[in-house]
């Protein structure tokens, strides 16, 4: 039955847009109506990854599934629950170098606009937990203007003891009679001499009345007394902590005043300093700090794992008075918190979107490199409120009619000219002519609007549009969007059912690309195709239709296409393997302070344009100014971090991507009397290199987090719908670790450009290193299909020797890559010589008797073999497929690029893969995509596709891999030719294809002019 979709419904519109370098790794998988989650690892800081919520001009599905654009979201709230772990979180005070806090929101006017998601957010589970630091403040012996400084960022919380807590007395006996007095506040304290006092008796005397002790008397409440230096020295001393003084005066002398300060009333202080300190909380965590007898306990106000990049200091004039210990660093801030989002897309103003985002950014590490982590981003009760017409998408339904540029009811005049792409059938024709026009003759059946298929783009023009001779509007193609945008847009409304002639006028010299007119008679998704299990298009990882997507989104659009038959996924080349960095250099420079800093000295430090500061409130050395800059720019520098050794400071970029290249200044505002200097500047953050993102073969996993995820995911989908699903891995490998690849006669590898990025692919040696990579491959991943309760499924992909030689007039030296280090080696202790100098893949391999052939033959078995032992050992009831392309192979050159020769047959094609018994293999899969996709030769692709059937194996136990990727290819032929020979099933090459031309797989409807299913 049909069915509805809606807006922002995580399997059916969420989406990778993608990740930033190689080295790091990204999916979206376990995607429901309700939720879904983001998967990955990031390797360098400048890293990030983009989820797609919505895309009104969605690349993605089946032209028979995809949903029309639709920008209305006013009237509409969505509501989720969202947990970051290993990101940046959402509620960090750091400053975005990307939009990780952000929904970034395009709109359907073109502009963009972004919503902060922590002022829309409420913690609803595990809150982020605050960090603590301490100090033991230490002073019992502190005294007039000793001074201790804490250090936070550049808030110095400072105290110096006002005056003096203790002063000392000399008493002398002057005779019998006369009268000694201590004077505290008002109170005082006499003592008459008796007949023979010595000076020590007197000043005893006086000690006992202040403490109490003589009878009559009562400790002085302010006041204690103590022996001085001498016996007849009376020591005053202050007995509170309230911070307040006390006069004091002996024997008439003059008055003094003692302070009432310990070290519990410094503490009081400095806490009431840090907790009412006014922090700038837009950039800073506030801190918050009580007491534990002499020890100060700070904590920042709010939670977060960046809390733990805090760090305090202390100064102290002198010994007496100080706090321990001298630098502290917070500990214990999580980011845990589980927060709930809600966003009135109206009230924000947000009433047409063409597309919204967020953005995944690693964390930052604290005062190091990035090392790389694992990540995750989990989002729950996803739920869209509003209007069901808003919230709901069409679809072109069942009635609706299509007409292709290749169809001949299309009439061009003027200058058009014909471009393949990612169009209808794989081609579209563009105008850059004003004037130029086609018109299109179609019936259809019901009441329609009329949607216009064309390519988006910045310098794109416009058509206006005649329905029946009467002007119904005009479509203008232009879009600030990067790359060009193929869609569509509405060109007329309402049109009446039955026969219509529509004129599409080009309005500028600027391009105009005609894809398709659709007359759409709009509906929930239809019910899906009848079912077919014999043809089903094959994945590859690499591509955007795979690894962008959740397995859930793409399982459905298989289901709805009706091809439920077994599922071929290449793992592919970029995106599955776990890598390291190799070689690359973060930029970096060094300031040196050096003189002597005095009381007034204002130091700065300016990193592009972002400057931090110290006050000098005391005399401090170099050695501290140092440390102090490298606690502050740690604090709170996203781009660079930085570390003090003695007075050096060292500043270094968190990445050698261009965004991290940073000018830096340094100057000191000397006080008076001050020599205090930085050295080191002007300077440049500069020089850095990425490095090459080369595939770590020692890695815990073989297959990156992401890749895992997502596998992970595909694989318990698949075996809970009863689908049987492959998984294939090839040779090639980008960047693969050194000694890995495959080496031409004259030592060059084998590099392979893929258009993508400026990568290139190395095809691999069959060395023992990379046998022994394969089994970790083929072990983890047959593992990781049993723990998701499939039947493990794997195909050794063009396991072969390149096809290739790199012999040229140019190159005379070249020949075939069959010659690493490892093979040469080989080939010498089987050969007792060293491997014949072959030249071409249509060499002859009977030289030297065919021993060499055999010997390279005989290696590729051997080297397929020991994989298949270690798989079935580790999973018993794995399914092992071998795929054998029969074009490169093919024993004679054929087709327009003549593909293949005698040496390639040679030693690609070991006798032992001749039979499924002596194989090793319980499937043949056989493909020769240059045949049909670029040849068009119907009779070779058939003779290609014999190979299997015809060496003995049974057609049951045979697969055919039939393309798809050139437009206009009669695909379908090859399949009822597949299904003639009575072979298991037929994959299509590839998905992404199948879904972007619009291949109707049903092969119904009439020329180009497809009546949906």
């Amino acid at each position: 039955m049909a069915e509805r979709i809606y807006k922002l419904q995580p399997d059916r519109t969420v989406q990778l847009r993608g990740f930033d370098h190689l080295g790091a790794s990204a999916a979206v998988h376990h995607a429901t109506a309700n939720g879904f989650s983001v998967s990955g690892q990031f390797r360098d800081a400048a890293d990030f990854a983009v989820v797609v919520l919505y895309d009104a001009d969605n690349f993605y599905e089946h032209h028979d599934l995809k949903y029309l654009p639709d920008f209305r979201f006013d009237g509409l709230k969505l509501d989720f629950y969202v947990t970051y772990s290993g990101l940046m979180p959402l509620t960090s005070k750091k400053y975005p170098t990307i939009d990780w806090p952000f929904l970034d929101v395009e709109l359907a006017s073109g502009g963009r606009t972004k919503v902060r998601l922590s002022d829309h957010a409420s913690v609803v589970a595990t809150p982020d937990e605050p960090a603590r630091a301490e100090f033991k403040i230490a002073g019992e012996d502190l005294d007039a203007w000793d001074r201790v400084t804490l250090w936070y960022q550049n808030y110095a919380f400072d105290y110096v003891v006002p005056g003096k807590v203790r002063t000392e007395y000399e008493i002398y006996a002057e005779g019998e009679g006369h009268f000694h007095s201590v004077v505290i506040r008002d109170r005082g304290y006499g003592y008459e001499e008796l007949h023979g006092d010595s000076s020590a008796e007197v000043a005893q005397e006086l000690r006992d009345r202040i403490n109490g002790v003589a009878p009559g008397y009562e400790a002085d409440p302010e006041i204690k007394a103590f022996e001085g230096e001498h016996p007849w020295m009376i020591q005053l001393e202050r007995r509170l902590d309230d911070g307040t003084s006390v006069p004091v005066n002996v024997d008439g002398s003059f008055v003094e005043h003692l302070y009432h300060v310990k070290e519990s009333t410094v503490c009081r202080a400095l806490r009431d300093q840090i907790n009412a300190a006014s922090y700038d909380t837009a950039s800073t965590y506030a801190l918050q700090a009580e007491l534990d007898g002499t020890t100060l306990k700070i904590r920042t106000t709010e939670g977060g794992y960046d809390t733990n990049f805090l760090r305090m200091y202390t100064t102290s004039k002198n010994g007496r008075l100080s706090a321990g210990p001298d630098h502290v660093q917070f500990g214990g801030g999580t980011s845990t918190a589980k927060l709930h989002i809600s966003l009135d897309f109206g009230a924000l103003g947000l009433k047409e979107i063409r597309q919204m985002w967020l953005t995944l950014a690693p964390r930052l590490a604290d005062s190091q490199e990035y090392e790389g982590s694992p990540w995750s981003a989990t989002f729950e009760n996803w739920t869209l409120t509003g209007p069901e017409e808003v919230r709901r998408l069409s679809v072109a339904g069942r009635d609706s009619v299509r007409i292709g540029s290749l169809d001949g009811r299309c009439s061009f005049e003027g200058a058009w000219q014909p471009e393949d792409g990612f169009f209808l059938d794989n081609s579209a024709r563009v105008t850059r002519v004003a004037g130029a026009s086609v018109t299109v003759r179609y019936h259809c059946q019901k009441t329609h609007d009329l949607w216009l298929g064309t390519s988006l783009y910045g310098d794109r023009g416009g058509v206006s549009v005649e329905v029946d001779g009467v002007k119904a509007g005009e479509v203008n193609a232009l879009l600030g969007a990067e790359p060009a945008v193929v869609t569509r847009r509405p060109a007329a409304q309402g049109v009446a059912p039955g026969h219509h002639v529509v004129r599409l006028t080009s309005l500028s010299s600027s391009p105009f690309y005609f894809d398709y007119l659709q007359a759409v008679v709009a509906g929930d998704v239809p019910e899906a195709a009848l079912a077919d299990a014999f043809l089903t298009p094959a994945l590859d990882y690499s591509t955007d239709h795979a690894y962008k997507l959740p397995p859930a989104r793409i399982l459905w659009i298989l289901d709805k296409l009706g091809a439920v038959g077994p599922l071929n996924e290449y793992i592919g080349i970029f995106w599955w393997n776990e890598r390291k960095r190799v070689g690359g250099v973060m930029p970096g420079l060094c300031l040196e302070f050096g003189g002597a800093f005095t009381p007034g000295d204002q130091v700065f430090v300016d990193i592009g344009g972002q400057r931090c500061g110290k006050t000098v409130l005391a005399a401090e050395v170099p050695d501290s100014i140092a440390r102090h800059f490298a606690y502050l720019i740690n604090a709170n520098y996203v781009g660079v971090w930085a570390a003090a050794d003695e007075a050096k400071l060292w500043i270094r970029a968190r990445s050698a991507a261009a965004a991290y290249e940073f000018p830096v200044k340094a100057w000191v505002e000397r006080a008076a009397e001050s020599t205090g200097t930085v050295t080191g500047v002007p300077g440049q953050l500069t020089g850095g290199s990425m490095g090459d993102w080369v595939v770590d073969v020692e890695a815990e996993h073989a297959v990156n987090e992401g890749a895992r995820a997502w596998h992970s995911d595909f694989y318990r989908l698949c075996a809970a719908s009863g689908r049987a699903v492959t998984t294939a891995v090839s040779m090639e490998l980008v960047n693969p670790p050194p000694g890995f690849a495959a080496q031409y006669l004259d030592g060059r590898p084998v590099l392979t450009a893929m258009g993508f990025g400026g990568l290139k692919s190395s095809h691999c040696s069959f060395s023992p290193e990379m046998q022994a990579f394969q089994i970790r491959v083929f072990t983890e991943i047959a593992g990781l299909m049993s723990a998701a309760g499939a039947t493990p499924d794997l195909q050794m992909g063009e396991f072969t020797w390149w096809y290739f030689s790199n012999r040229t007039q140019e190159n005379p030296l070249g020949g075939m890559a069959y010659y690493d280090a490892q093979t040469n080696s080989a080939a010498k202790a089987v050969l007792g010589r060293p491997l014949h100098p072959f030249g071409g893949p249509d060499d002859d391999p009977e030289v030297n008797g065919g021993a060499d052939a055999l010997f390279l033959r005989n290696r590729l078995r051997d080297f397929a073999a020991a994989i298949g032992r270690a798989v079935r050992t580790a999973y018993p009831s794995v399914k092992l497929e071998i795929l054998f392309p029969n074009d490169v192979n093919h024993p004679k050159p054929i087709g327009i690029h003549q593909l293949g020769g005698r040496l390639n047959r040679g030693v690609n094609l070991p006798s032992e893969w001749g039979t499924k018994v002596s194989s090793g293999f319980d499937r043949f899969k056989i493909e020769a995509l240059d045949c049909g996709a670029w040849s068009r030769d119907l009779d070779l692709a058939r003779k290609c596709m014999r190979l299997p059937i015809e060496l003995g194996w049974p057609p049951g136990a045979v697969r055919a891999m039939i393309p798809v990727f050139r437009g206009s290819y009669p695909w379908f032929r090859e399949v009822a030719y597949a299904k003639d020979l009575k072979m298991d099933c037929t994959s299509l090459w590839a998905f992404d294809h199948v879904c972007l031309y619009g291949i109707n797989l049903s092969a119904l409807g009439v020329g180009r002019a497809y009546r949906f299913r």
